[in-house]
């Protein structure tokens, strides 16, 4: 035979073995969620583990997975768990030559961040230069065309697969176990020749800390009458959002995978996930139009060639219920920073089975029995097991690797064609971020995130003109003529998704996330675009610092140190004056000083030794200015409450909480958890109390069942309606209700607050906004906007835009709104904008002896957008404070 005859033979023959240990799980008996599992079922037949192949030569024996877990992969009701696969994936580093073990570092909850690096001894050895290759070819300036041919019959394609992002879709990472031990262990032509050509990068788990959470409470639920499912986030902060956080890179696990990427420049990225119980048995590409336009047509066209290949070898392994070209789109960057850097996304989606590891089991045939084009043989059992998904997922990886290790010429010289078209591109000819911008955190934040993302950034030394205006020294310069400027132009630029509908004349087509990434309009700066060549000289920078600034005199005693509002970094300065009870004052009207005019919502500070340490710390870490007072000005302002204690309610599994922690850990902003007990004094615990998008009546009256989970869970069980009416009167008695999203909707049932939506209650096909950036004029000099521009950009995402049904009822003043007329969209994708026409978004209101502010659109997105974000910062801090006139704020507070 030849090799690929016999690669053939060894596929078809591991494939009959799959379809009968999917058989074999298919008919083993339904046990109930709660049951205990001290000895659970075992399939008759198990792939690579009862019977399992000759060893390759080894360091040491390496055991089975069934030997070391002592029960097999797969079996209904067990999940292998994190504090187990690690001490596996060592040993089996440790004991063969195909694969290196790794720690890439430790997670948010300090759980180990493993790769395995597997291929042929051979090209193990040679690493260091088959990465080299990768990266030469990835950035081909000054290489030839003939050189690159040459580096492409020599090098290795690389084929990054990761599972268990997302942790209760538990069968991808559970499938890695055997991965790493078939790669490791088997002796056949058909491994042999996928190793030989191939290098894989193997991440068992990309959300460790989610992976301990979900299987761990699995496990130690078994045997109870609780629900076997961990009710919470599965990441710290963001939970299943975990993969949308890929142009952000707010989270160490993010910026780990993408370390991995940049490093070995793989040519296909496999993102492994899993559906919902009737979705197909396994998606994969091709994807639903559209595509980003930022992504190269080879990697488009390269993602359709390996989801095919692998939807063809499910039909092979006689796998049926599978789709393509469906639900899924290739447009959000937020989910796939890997086709920005030269690889191939490929996403898989495996149906889950019930309660994570139990057979799911209906009394028809599961999931969509119609044939279609890209679904064309239905699935032909009631019944779909963990097994079952371990050996769909298995069948689909081992594909893909085929569809590269077969074609390794063509993959690595496509390599070198992506990124020959990157550095030759001619429009734009590059962006110019201008320096001495209102806000200088702002423009620190975008730098670092292009500069993570391996985007070569440029400063301007000396002034400059470009694009018939003129830059001042130390303005930014992003070339276009460089191998991942895709990336930075997908953020930079505005996006006008297309009009796509499910049908002529019918409803439009849903985006799989969100339309738009703008991220000037979304952070709060300026970007140009520069169309023509230009001659600027400019320094490639090597790391991203703030802009230098130095510390005025210290004021005299009559005066202040003062921090405009402009930066929402200032909330960082804020919170670390809270941390050291350093009195804290902002102006509530515009004041000049030295000639300088200063806004409504400035900072000011009086002085001390103690205060100008802070300050120049904090200034010198953010770039945000600091300057010196000679006298106060006489304007009314507010003194801050000294340690503001902000409440949080958060029910389990909010994602938008989650983030909300994130911003307020990285600020070191003073605030908790409200939970249940909490209620009961509310006035005693919390100053200000935020409910975020999510929040709803019944997860705060009904929240987490008793009878489904533990008492470890009691904080977030319902308190009732007694709870309810303790929120209602601590708003009432003085407190401080900061809302967003749904959870305006809440405030509105909770206060009686008298406003009503403006938006069709219809199809969407009448409005529909699925994540996009709208027009918003902002008061300035409403202490809820202090800081934000009149006209900022806002954040929507299936939310609401509201009139007021009366201005009696309770005080109330207008914070935000949308334009009168005009276009309202700024960027992503909206049906129907004509409904937000003078519609208000942001109010405060005074509620009894309450300071309530409420926006109907997402304030708080994934921390996306933090220019308005400042809005929810301006709140909590205003309405605990100390009001003062204009006498007692010349006086500072004495």
């Amino acid at each position: 035979m030849t090799s690929s005859e016999n690669s053939g033979l060894s596929r078809r023959t591991l494939l009959r073995t799959t379809a009968a240990a999917g058989a074999a799980a298919a008919a083993t008996t339904v046990i109930h969620p709660g049951a205990a599992l001290a000895t659970p079922p075992v399939p008759p037949t198990q792939p690579d583990q009862s019977q399992p192949p000759v060893p390759a030569k080894k360091k040491g024996s390496i055991p089975t997975p069934a030997q070391y877990f002592g029960t097999p992969i797969g079996t209904d009701g067990f999940l292998a768990t994190w504090d187990k696969m690690v001490p596996y994936f060592q040993l089996i580093g440790a004991r063969s030559d195909r694969v290196r073990y790794e720690e890439i570092g430790k997670t948010t909850l300090g759980y180990p961040y493993v790769l395995l690096t597997i291929s042929s001894p051979k090209n193990l050895a040679n690493l260091d230069k088959l990465v080299a290759t990768n990266t030469r070819l990835a950035d081909p300036r000054g290489l030839s065309e003939a050189e690159a041919k040459k580096l492409a019959t020599e090098g290795k394609p690389f084929y990054y697969v990761q599972a268990g992002i997302h942790s209760t879709e538990v069968g991808n990472s559970q499938a890695a176990i055997e991965w790493a031990y078939r790669l490791a262990t088997e002796q056949s032509d058909y491994i042999e020749k996928i190793l030989d050509n191939l290098v894989i990068l193997l991440q068992p788990c990309q959300n460790p800390d989610g992976i301990v959470l979900v299987n761990d409470y699995f496990a130690a639920t078994a045997g109870t009458k609780y629900s076997r499912t961990y009710p919470d986030l599965y990441n710290k902060y963001n939970g299943h959002d975990d993969n949308r956080d890929w142009i952000m890179l707010t989270q160490i696990e993010s910026k780990y995978n993408v370390s991995i990427l940049n490093k070995y420049r793989p040519q296909v990225f496999q993102d492994s996930h899993g559906a919902s119980t009737g979705s197909p048995r396994l998606f994969t590409p091709p994807y639903l139009s559209p595509y980003d336009p930022n992504i190269d047509t080879i990697l488009v066209q390269e993602t359709d060639t390996v989801g095919l290949a692998m939807q063809r070898g499910m039909t092979a392994a006689g796998m049926k219920g599978n789709g393509w070209g469906a639900e899924y789109d290739y447009w959000s960057p937020s989910r796939q920073y890997c086709v920005y850097h030269g690889s191939a996304r490929i996403l898989t989606e495996a149906a889950a089975a019930a309660n994570l590891a139990y057979p799911q089991v209906s009394t028809k045939l599961l999931g969509q029995q119609t044939v279609d084009i890209n679904f064309i043989e239905p699935y032909d059992s009631n019944t779909w097991t963990l097994r079952n998904i371990i050996d769909w997922v298995s069948q689909a990886f081992y594909s893909g690797l085929e569809a590269v290790a077969y074609d390794t010429y063509n993959w690595l010289y496509n390599s070198y064609r992506v990124g020959l078209k990157a550095v030759t591109r001619t429009s734009p000819f590059a962006f110019v971020i201008p320096s001495g911008q209102r806000d200088p955190q702002a423009v620190l934040d975008a730098l670092e995130i292009f500069h993570l993302a391996a985007v070569e950034i440029h400063q301007a030394q000396a002034a400059f003109t470009a694009g018939g205006k003129q830059y001042p020294a130390g303005s930014y310069v992003i070339y276009t003529q460089q191998p991942y400027a895709g990336f930075a132009k997908t953020l930079l630029e505005v996006q006008n998704y297309p009009q796509l509908l499910q049908y002529p004349g019918g409803p439009p087509q849903r985006p799989y996330d969100t339309t738009a990434q703008t991220l000037p309009m979304l952070l709060g700066f300026e970007a140009d675009t520069i169309t023509a060549s230009f001659s600027a000289n400019t320094k490639l920078l090597s790391s991203i610092k703030p802009p230098a600034v130095a510390m005025p005199v210290t004021p005299p005693s009559t005066g202040a140190y003062a921090i405009g509002p402009e930066s929402y970094g200032v909330f960082r300065i804020v919170a670390a004056l809270q941390k050291q009870n350093i009195p804290t004052f902002r102006a509530a009207a515009q004041f000049t000083d030295g000639g300088r005019t200063f806004p409504a919502g400035t900072l000011l500070v009086p002085p001390s030794s103690a205060v100008r340490q802070l300050l120049t710390s904090q200034s010198k870490d953010t770039g945000i200015p600091v300057a010196t007072l000679g006298s106060v000005p006489s304007v009314p302002g507010i003194q801050l409450k000294p340690g503001t204690r902000i409440g949080l309610v958060k029910p389990p599994d909010n994602m938008p909480s989650g983030w909300l922690m994130w911003v307020f850990d990285q600020y070191g902003v003073n605030y908790s958890v409200v939970v249940a007990s909490d209620y009961a004094d509310l006035a005693g615990k919390y100053d200000a109390i935020i409910l975020p998008e999510g929040v709803s009546r019944n997860s705060i009256v009904n929240g987490l069942s008793a009878t489904n989970y533990p008492p470890d869970w009691a904080w977030a069980f319902g308190v009732g309606t007694t709870g309810w009416n303790q929120l209602h009167d601590f708003v009432t008695s003085g407190g401080t209700l900061v809302t967003y999203g749904s959870g305006t909707a809440t405030a509105q049932t909770l206060l009686g607050l008298p406003i009503t939506s403006t938006l069709p209650t219809g199809s969407s096909s009448d409005f529909y906004c699925p994540g996009s950036l709208l027009s918003q004029e902002f008061d300035p000099n409403n202490p809820a906007a202090w800081g934000v521009p009149a006209n900022n950009p806002v954040w929507f995402v299936s939310d609401d835009a509201y009139r007021l049904t009366s201005t009696t009822t309770y005080p109330v003043e207008v914070v935000a709104k949308y334009p009168d007329s005009g276009d309202q969209l700024q960027s992503g994708w909206l049906i129907g904008g004509q409904y937000l026409n003078g519609a208000v978004n942001g109010l405060s209101w005074t509620v009894g002896k309450g300071y309530v502010v409420t926006f109907g659109s997402e304030i708080g997105f994934r921390t996306w957008n933090r220019s308005e974000q400042r809005v929810l910062f301006n709140a909590a801090y205003y309405g605990p404070s100390t009001k003062l006139t204009a006498d007692q704020f010349q006086r500072l507070g004495k």
